[in-house]
């Protein structure tokens, strides 16, 4: 389907391109992301911590017919290094990753709609996200409405997935009878963003989250959630201050969804040197919770971002951690004076939000290192090493038939990126 989307908006880029009597502005941009990860997060020494490198290639293309009127596609390659099963082995891993086209000042106001396939990010991401750390990321298919200037409001519809097969040709045949209603994701929203003073900045946000999957044995929608909330960033001279607040409600499974999520982060910058301290409190649901749920959902924020850099956590919203995570921490940058090289130690406090079934709490002291050393404009190489000491509930998460695992973990990576 993105196959057929890709040709289809370049043939309509094409036919305008001919039927204009002004010149088209082209400009291209591109991205090679390469990284190789030593992994070694399984908290056992026994085992030899396997090595990845990953490949992501992306080429874009902006086609500007007027001030009003853009295209835009981008086209990526997404690998793991060796992944074929011969070096003659084609896997495909081309694919349209953005696909759009974006219409602006409609009718003379500050009104704009972009439709197609595109990337949505807002804020720190805590939310949406585009997840450019991971080597495929996160892009939609969709429509978005935007208006205003100074304060901006969004609006969404976007498609997660869908299996309604398409119909070329009106076959009665191929119509089933009697219908039966098909499984599909949908997310719709509201992003507003502004600024309350020179020095405050907020973004206030609803969106809504459907999954319709009705059948002969599944008769109810298993998923209608909506979060609500806030993120607030502020700067004070010296200091600044970050703030997440959402709260989800709704129907998960026939389940009632009551969850929050509060985060808090203070920072001091002097000189050529920035460390802050932060909290993060995300609901769990304990085992006693009957019909209840109580997990905060994230599935489309940058994952890497938050509760640590060895990602143990991506599935915090997920069946297997579904206790929710509480995790303190203290971030610092330093950029050094005589080169461009830039050093980020971090360390994280991770506990469950609730206990597990055996009384435990405690998931463990996460440690990370990164020393980021900028080649020139666009371009970045990047070292990254970080430790995990499992804590009491983290062990029992590494129970094995052969026993459970309590050495310490690790993780390493390398990464080039280069942008133009």
């Amino acid at each position: 389907m993105r196959q057929i989307s890709f040709f289809l908006l370049l043939s309509l880029i094409i036919s305008v391109s001919y039927a204009q009597d002004t010149k088209i502005d082209w400009k291209f941009d591109g991205q090679v992301q390469l990284r190789s990860e030593l992994d070694g997060r399984d908290f056992s020494n026994k085992t030899y911590p396997p090595v990845y490198t990953y490949s992501r290639i992306r080429l874009g293309a902006t086609a500007a017919i007027s001030d009003n009127a853009l295209f835009y596609f981008q086209a990526q390659d997404s690998r793991i290094f060796g992944e074929e099963t011969s070096i003659s082995t084609n896997t495909k891993n081309l694919d349209l990753h953005q696909g759009y086209v974006k219409l602006s000042k409609l009718f003379t106001l500050p009104l704009s709609v972009q439709a197609g396939r595109f990337t949505v990010a807002y804020s720190d991401e805590r939310f949406f996200s585009s997840s450019e750390w991971n080597y495929v990321g996160k892009a939609w298919d969709g429509v978005r409405l935007s208006y205003g200037t100074s304060w901006k409001f969004d609006v969404f519809a976007l498609t997660r997935k869908d299996s309604t097969v398409y119909q070329s040709l009106a076959d009665l045949s191929k119509y089933p009878y009697p219908d039966k209603s098909t499984y599909n994701e949908s997310v719709y929203g509201l992003w507003v963003t502004g600024n309350l003073t020179k020095n405050d900045k907020i973004d206030a946000f609803i969106y809504h989250d459907v999954t319709r999957s009705k059948s002969s044995n599944l008769d109810y929608d298993s998923l209608r959630l909506t979060t609500a909330g806030v993120t607030q960033t502020g700067s004070y001279g010296a200091f600044s201050s970050l703030f997440d607040g959402a709260y989800q409600f709704g129907v998960n499974n026939k389940r009632d969804v009551s969850a929050y999520l509060f985060s808090l982060q203070l920072f001091y910058k002097v000189d050529s040197l920035k460390v802050g301290l932060g909290s993060d409190l995300i609901s769990g649901t304990s085992g006693g919770a009957k019909g209840k749920y109580y997990t905060f959902e994230t599935p489309y924020n940058a994952t890497h971002r938050f509760l640590g850099s060895m990602d143990y956590f991506y599935k915090t919203p997920s069946s297997k951690y579904t206790l929710g995570v509480n995790d303190f921490y203290f971030t610092s940058a330093y950029a050094l004076g005589c080169c461009p090289v830039t050093l980020g130690l971090n360390y994280h406090h991770l506990t469950m939000n609730k206990q597990d079934e055996y009384g435990n709490k405690s998931l463990g002291e996460e440690f990370d290192l990164t020393v980021k050393y900028d080649v020139l404009k666009g371009t970045s190489v990047t070292w990254g090493g970080s430790a995990f000491i499992p804590g009491d509930g983290m062990k029992q998460f590494s129970v094995t038939p052969k026993g459970t695992r309590t050495d310490t973990g690790f993780w390493s990576y390398l990464m080039l990126t280069a942008n133009f």
